[in-house]
């Protein structure tokens, strides 16, 4: 395919007899379109001709627009060297960095452009996140200006395959006959997605790109059980995908790249980077600095409410300063917790740690309270009447509903958490009882005004189902951190994903403890209290020696869901 030449146009008349500003106006409107034409076309040729990163750069801004970011660069630069050495490149970055885009699209892109001959996969954690990247690449190959600039002869195979199940390019400088000969001994695509879990990785060997992108996430990752499946199909079904050099086997021809947040610290990017055969690079949106030192920039925390977050406070150095300033930082950490701020933005897995309650989520579509025993669990608070809004200082009541699922488990399915009078306060106790049909029974705090206001509730509602406990003196914030924080960073106690006010505003409540609404924290404590045999993770007996196995009784929890009248 022939390129266009542009044709410069001479100078208007009189343009050396103008002022200054004139000439630069008269420039502008006389020879702007040609200046970005002749630009497009050499950025073409460098992507075309230049596998570097410096050829990559200019592919990027030739797809998107705009100049590759410096933060970025390094990624690229990292990926080569890597490369050159033999071994795969692993990339911990932080959230909204571009890392995907960058990455696991455009780089993958340009790799088929210059080697169109090879398969190269994509690995996310599952399906439809591997499948939205291929996507994106197959989109920029088949229409974008830019791909046509740079890669001119590859295109679309349509014959062999272009959709969801794979995507197939050819070389349309040789013959298609000789291109079919060529690619005869890869049996795979040129490009194909699947998730970690996919029972199709068996067998893949991509000689092109082998790319790791989010291979965590929450619905994989909920547990170390979960973690571990991860790390075992990345070492025992990915890393031998890769194809290897044929004098010695040692070095690697498959470009391995593995980008992601950090997770956990037994989760398949900790085990990559312990291998001691990736080369490592982890780039946290911003790093402490000292005063005066070159490029650092104090953020003094305050957000615009006034609350002032210590935890960012001082001099760092920002790694995308355009787009990651520091009020878009005050803004990131606001809007979510230390806990995920921590992990998500400054890779600090040890800080994450030390902030909040860990727990994970369930996906709601997988709930069945029609079917699930239920229960319930509310911390006690009244005000004398109902003003519609929130008050500064006034305590919530809160009911938390949870579902024992068919593994035992407790998930957290929904609740209220409200400023109400007593009035209300019982209504709220009433109505699950007449929306799920296996209802059990809510626990609920028996100290301060709890026992008055239970025996009251039960005789004027002889048919609800409550029960009362007591603290027997632990504090909110022990009961919370020493109690529940293991159930739920055990998963014996899980969360919905659902989005609702209610659950939004637990969630919340965990990322900030110790800060935050103790109140909704605490329904939830004693939703926990309901299910005790939930709670306590029991040995196999059936397997102990007769003498070590113990009388099996009735739990005596289940008697106090009679207290009501009603079991």
């Amino acid at each position: 395919m022939a390129r266009k030449s542009v044709k410069v146009s001479p100078p208007p008349p009189g343009l050396l007899e103008m002022g200054q500003e004139e000439r630069i106006e008269a420039l502008k409107k006389r020879t702007l379109p040609e200046i970005n034409a002749t630009k497009q076309a050499i950025l073409g040729i460098l992507a075309q001709n230049d596998d570097s990163p410096k050829g990559f750069a200019a592919f990027y801004e030739l797809i998107h627009g705009n100049e590759l970011p410096k933060h970025a660069m390094e990624w690229i630069e990292h990926i080569y060297g890597a490369h050159d050495e033999g071994v795969g490149a692993l990339l911990w970055a932080f959230r909204g960095s571009w890392k995907s885009t960058t990455i696991s699209v455009t780089f993958t892109a340009f790799r088929i452009g210059h080697e169109p001959e090879k398969a190269n996969l994509i690995i996310s954690a599952n399906d439809d996140s591997a499948t939205k990247v291929t996507a994106a690449i197959a989109k920029m190959i088949e229409f974008n200006d830019g791909w046509k600039l740079a890669f001119p002869h590859v295109v679309p195979d349509k014959e062999m395959g272009w959709g969801a199940e794979g995507y197939c390019v050819k070389d349309t400088r040789i013959r298609y006959e000789e291109w079919t000969k060529k690619t005869s001994a890869r049996i795979d695509p040129t490009l194909f997605g699947l998730g970690v879990g996919s029972s199709r990785l068996i067998g893949k060997h991509p000689g092109g790109v082998m790319l790791m992108d989010d291979i965590h996430d929450d619905k994989n990752s909920i547990s170390n059980l979960d973690r571990e499946r991860v790390v075992r199909v990345v070492s025992e079904t990915v890393l031998p995908m890769s194809v290897k050099d044929d004098k010695d086997g040692e070095k690697l021809v498959t470009w391995e790249v593995v980008v992601g947040t950090p997770w956990d610290v037994d989760d398949a990017y900790h085990f990559l980077k312990n291998t001691g055969q990736f080369k490592f690079m982890s780039m946290p949106v911003m790093v402490k600095a000292e005063e005066g030192e070159a490029g650092a920039v104090y953020i003094d925390g305050r957000n615009r409410d006034g609350n002032v977050y210590v935890d960012v406070v001082g001099w760092w150095r920002l790694r995308w300063p355009e787009k990651f300033g520091p009020k878009a930082i005050i803004r990131e950490r606001a809007t979510g917790a230390l806990r995920g701020f921590s992990r998500m933005f400054l890779l600090d897995l040890n800080a994450a740690k030390k902030a909040g309650l860990k727990y994970y989520m369930y996906p709601h579509e997988q709930i069945d309270t029609a079917r699930w025993p239920m229960y319930g669990g509310a911390d006690l608070a009244f005000v004398l009447r109902a003003t519609g809004r929130h008050e500064t200082g006034r305590d919530f009541f809160s009911h938390s509903y949870g579902a024992k699922n068919p593994l035992g488990k407790l998930i957290v399915v929904d609740g209220v958490i409200e400023q109400c009078t007593q009035a209300q306060a019982e209504d709220h106790l009433k109505k699950p009882q007449d929306i799920f049909p296996l209802w059990r029974f809510s626990v609920l705090e028996g100290d301060g005004i709890g026992e008055t206001f239970f025996t009251s509730l039960v005789m004027r509602n002889p048919q609800l189902r409550v029960s009362m406990m007591k603290t027997k003196g632990k504090g909110k914030r022990y009961r919370q951190e020493q109690e529940m924080g293991p159930w739920l960073e055990n998963g014996q106690v899980m969360i919905s994903d659902a989005d609702t006010p209610y659950l939004n505003a637990l969630r919340r409540a965990l990322d900030d403890f110790p800060d935050g609404n103790n109140d909704i924290r605490d329904g939830l404590y004693w939703l926990c209290r309901a299910t005790p045999d939930v709670l306590v993770v029991k040995p196999d007996e059936d397997h102990l020696p007769l003498t070590m196995q113990k009388r099996r009784r009735r739990n005596p929890i289940f008697s106090l869901a009679k207290v009501g009248r009603n079991a």
